[in-house]
């Protein structure tokens, strides 16, 4: 939507809210490039987007892209704070409930699907995003055995940040702060019985 200016958006009749992409972020850019589309207002075929733009865009800029919901991810540095679950609030006061708070990748997928396959998996320094994560120029060489004991056949998982863990030598890039960063893929173990299991839940 980038292309755009100001105006509205419908999909088969439903609306998706207003878009102001011409009103720009302090950097200079679209503050609203992107736009999220149900699942539930698509159909399998002839999907009709209206657009009413109110201060004149150019539509060629516009693309439709789909999201692959069963590629999940997480990125986290030993130095981030630990998760918020690790607190709880007594009379006021915050303290922790676990013994030795650390940072956690945590990992969750949807429509009780499991974790089948660990795609990624670096505790180092590694670079890129989900779905193009590249190994850096330190990574614990153990890093994808560990993630898959904690993650494989899981519908979620946490993963401590821990050197004690990944890097229990301290060989890997000493002195410089560590990342996890992990890709899984969600699916179901058994495709057959999934599908008996829905059409009989559908009778």
């Amino acid at each position: 939507m980038e292309t755009m200016s100001k105006g509205m958006v419908w999909v088969n009749g439903k609306s998706i809210g207003r878009y102001w992409s011409s009103f720009l972020s302090p950097l200079g850019k679209p503050s609203q490039p992107v736009y999220h589309i149900p699942r539930a207002f698509l159909q399998p075929k002839k999907n009709l987007l209206v657009l009413l733009e109110e201060m004149g865009g150019n539509i060629d800029g516009i693309q439709i892209l789909t999201v692959n919901r069963d590629t999940i991810c997480s990125t986290i540095g030993e130095d981030y704070p630990p998760n918020v679950g690790t607190w709880s609030r007594e009379n006021g006061v915050i303290k922790s409930i676990v013994e030795t708070p650390k940072p956690t990748a945590h990992l969750v997928c949807s429509d009780n699907k499991t974790i089948t396959e660990v795609n990624f998996a670096s505790y180092g320094d590694p670079t890129g995003s989900c779905g193009h994560f590249l190994l850096g120029k330190c990574n614990a060489p153990n890093s994808q055995n560990i993630v898959e004991q904690y993650c494989l056949g899981k519908t979620e998982c946490t993963v401590p940040v821990d050197k004690n863990i990944f890097d229990k030598d301290g060989n890997t890039c000493p002195g410089i702060p560590k990342t996890l960063s992990i890709q899984v893929h969600c699916g179901h173990k058994n495709v057959r019985s999934h599908m008996r299991g829905m059409l009989e839940s559908n009778l």
